[in-house]
């Protein structure tokens, strides 16, 4: 295929039709190059040089990104607020899901290209979203004054893309048991949608995550020093020495940090809350009988079988048991 018909293909977005086709219909539409791209050598060099140069001599962001939703990328976006040289949420951007639109740029720059083809020998199509990380950035850093600003999103899609177009800042992936995400994401979004997954689908979803995820874990073929690897579990069952690694870690001041908050964090978006989707998300007390942990094992055997059947392996490469 030469390159101006690929590009072609990808300013139409007729791939996005199909994936879209393939989602609504309950069958896989997610693959492990939707989550780990390869980026030739020369081009992640350009791509963070850009990024960087965008952004500016800003203090260092933090990006919070989850495996997927129902993962806790909120309960660890609001621990992390509480640190009062954070700025959470700048522009009232309560989610930021540049990577998950990355195939949208790459498209934008097919059709830059596409519409002079010389522009191919000194531009890449990664070069608007590695613009518009760093000036968005950039921008956002204005309200956040000397603080620095606190972003978050619960995908991973396009993972290798993030030391990249958001160089020099701090990501923090945050993972969870798969069953429990897959658990709690059927009972949040149980009415019908063409938008709502399979149990097939989530499983898969989980997988790939994870496998990106633990890519980048201490150890894994892409470790980065930017990148930080946490699980749920441990923000619940050991709060105070996670929160503690994790600020050191991304280079906060634990001596600021006020861990009496961190045990009586409010909840947010509870898959078993009976308020309506709108009073839901709304900070809500703990109960003495709040625990988001293991509720898969009460999944029937033949659900359990089926979630190790797609999943199994990440599983136990993430680390979880059986």
């Amino acid at each position: 295929m030469s390159d101006n018909y690929r590009r072609f293909l990808n300013s139409a977005r007729l791939a996005d039709l199909a994936l879209a086709a393939r989602r609504v219909l309950g069958l896989p539409y997610l693959s492990q190059a939707s989550f780990l791209p390869e980026i030739a050598a020369a081009d992640a060099a350009r791509i963070a040089a850009l990024a960087r140069r965008a952004r500016g001599d800003t203090p260092v962001p933090i990006l919070v990104l989850g495996i997927m939703p129902r993962s806790g990328t909120n309960f660890l976006r609001d621990l992390l607020a509480e640190h009062p040289d954070t700025h959470a949420d700048p522009g009232r951007l309560y989610e930021f899901p540049l990577l998950q639109a990355a195939g949208s740029a790459a498209a934008f720059m097919d059709d830059f290209i596409l519409r002079f083809p010389v522009n191919a020998e000194v531009v890449t199509r990664w070069d608007a979203l590695a613009l518009c990380a760093g000036g968005w950035l950039r921008v956002l850093q204005d309200e956040a004054g000397g603080r620095r600003i606190l972003l978050k999103s619960p995908h991973v899609e396009n993972l290798s893309l993030a030391p990249l177009v958001f160089a020099g800042a701090k990501i923090v992936l945050c993972l969870r048991d798969g069953r429990d995400v897959v658990d709690s994401t059927l009972r949040t979004f149980g009415r019908w949608s063409p938008a709502r997954k399979s149990f097939r689908q989530l499983a898969l979803n989980w997988k790939l995550g994870a496998e990106a995820i633990m890519a980048y874990a201490e150890g894994g073929p892409r470790a980065h020093p930017d990148v930080v690897v946490v699980r749920y579990e441990d923000l619940l069952e050991a709060p105070e020495p996670t929160m503690r690694g994790l600020l050191d870690q991304l280079g906060l001041d634990t001596a600021r940090y006020d861990f009496g908050k961190v045990r009586a964090m409010p909840v947010r978006g509870s898959s078993r809350s009976t308020l309506d989707q709108a009073q839901r998300w709304q900070p809500q007390p703990q109960t003495a009988d709040f625990n988001p942990l293991g509720r898969w094992k009460n999944w029937p055997p033949a659900r359990l079988a089926r979630f190790h059947a797609l999943a199994g392996d990440a599983l136990k490469e993430a680390g979880y048991d059986g």
